[in-house]
């Protein structure tokens, strides 16, 4: 029996090594443009993926038991939109087509598609979430968005929200703190205001960071929907950018260190997935996708986090929804899904660590932030 069992242990630990050697292992690549792409093809082989064609060296879909996708070479945003499991999900690079096969960068492959993909590849996974940090945008002199025919502005909207949240929250067991907890802005300049929010999730040793605002496209009234965003990964491009042919790529001269929020590019992309899913369940509005944005409330984090516009207050179908205390109670209620769904896919990831949550809840604003903890820097994808 002693000598089965460790047979046994044997095997499992020879699969384990194998597993983490399939990840290390690189996919064939080869420079485009000056980046580095790899093939779909060798991707659905790596990935144990079934590639189909669906317009022939242009349009592929991939599948599996459980995920499918589809990317196209060109597509309504440049080649930058993905579908995955049925959501919009944009890259940092455009889709290339060439020789017959499609191309996506490393970076993308690596960052935004493995960790949906293969969860058990993306490394140790962050504790079970227990303590959330919620920022209720804009505050004080900052009104945010706002649709002046209708008497609405943003950083009104966002804090109610923002205690729907809190409340049903703490109620499910999670610890909170909030960015700001009234009509004022958290610093007194709009960098520093941006740099004050993810250091108070930092002293709070969050364990998530969701920003709640709503979109607006004014003078356009017609543009309506929810998005998500999260950091870019090191070296790509803001979804906007991208698309407007811009470079504002990071580390750069503004910004010429690594970003801590880049530790966690793989649970953003977790994260942000789970939230898409329940914001677009409960609300029942247009799918605008997960994208990318150097956001400066994001980039000091040192935990998973994301940025959600629920809905345009510039659109007065929506402006007038999102006016009512029913809606905002939705999105509260679609937060919390989407936290415990992301829950749930770290704790799938991790099961021998059982979920605990202390009861105590943590309230208000955190006491000013010291230095932050160090961290290593991110490597670039090779």
């Amino acid at each position: 029996m002693a000598r089965a069992a460790l047979r046994l242990l044997g095997f499992l630990l020879c699969w384990v090594g194998l597993r983490a050697g399939e990840v290390r292992r690189p996919v064939p690549a080869l420079e485009i443009n000056g980046r580095e792409y790899v093939r779909i093809a060798d991707v659905a082989t790596r990935l144990k993926l079934t590639r189909r064609w669906l317009e022939a060296g242009r349009k592929v879909q991939l599948t599996d038991a459980t995920h499918h996708l589809e990317l196209e070479a060109g597509g309504r945003f440049g080649g930058l939109e993905m579908v995955m499991d049925g959501l919009n999900v944009f890259l940092g690079d455009p889709v290339l087509a060439r020789g017959g096969d499609l191309f996506v960068s490393r970076i993308d492959l690596e960052h935004r598609m493995v960790p949906l993909l293969h969860g058990l590849w993306n490394g140790p996974p962050p504790r079970h979430p227990v303590i959330i940090a919620i920022d209720p945008g804009h505050g004080g002199v900052d009104p945010g968005k706002e649709n002046l025919p209708l008497h609405l502005q943003e950083k009104t909207l966002t804090l109610d929200t923002a205690f729907r949240l809190k409340k049903l929250l703490e109620a499910a067991g999670y610890q909170t703190v909030m960015t700001r907890t009234d009509d004022h802005s958290v610093a007194p300049t709009k960098e520093l205001d941006l740099q004050r929010r993810p250091e108070i999730a930092v002293v709070a040793h969050a364990d998530l960071f969701v920003s709640i605002h709503f979109n607006s496209s004014s003078p356009d009234a017609r543009p309506h929907g929810t998005e998500v965003y999260l950091f870019p990964p090191a070296h790509q491009n803001s979804t906007e950018s991208s698309l407007d042919h811009l470079d504002d790529r990071e580390p750069s001269k503004d910004h010429p260190g690594p970003s801590s929020a880049n530790l966690f590019d793989a649970w953003n992309v977790i994260l942000s997935h789970a939230m898409h899913r329940q914001l677009l369940a409960h609300l029942h509005t247009e799918d605008r996708g997960e994208k990318l944005k150097h956001l400066g409330v994001l980039r000091g984090l040192q935990c998973p986090g994301i940025l959600v516009e629920s809905a345009f207050l510039s659109n007065d179908a929506e402006a007038r929804r999102a006016a009512t205390p029913a809606f905002r109670q939705q999105i509260a209620e679609a937060m919390l899904a989407g936290i415990n769904a992301y829950a749930a896919e770290v704790d799938s990831l991790r099961p021998s660590v059982p979920a605990v949550r202390p009861a105590a809840p943590v309230s208000g604003p955190a006491p000013a932030a010291p230095a932050a903890k160090p961290f290593s820097p991110p490597q670039r994808p090779s």
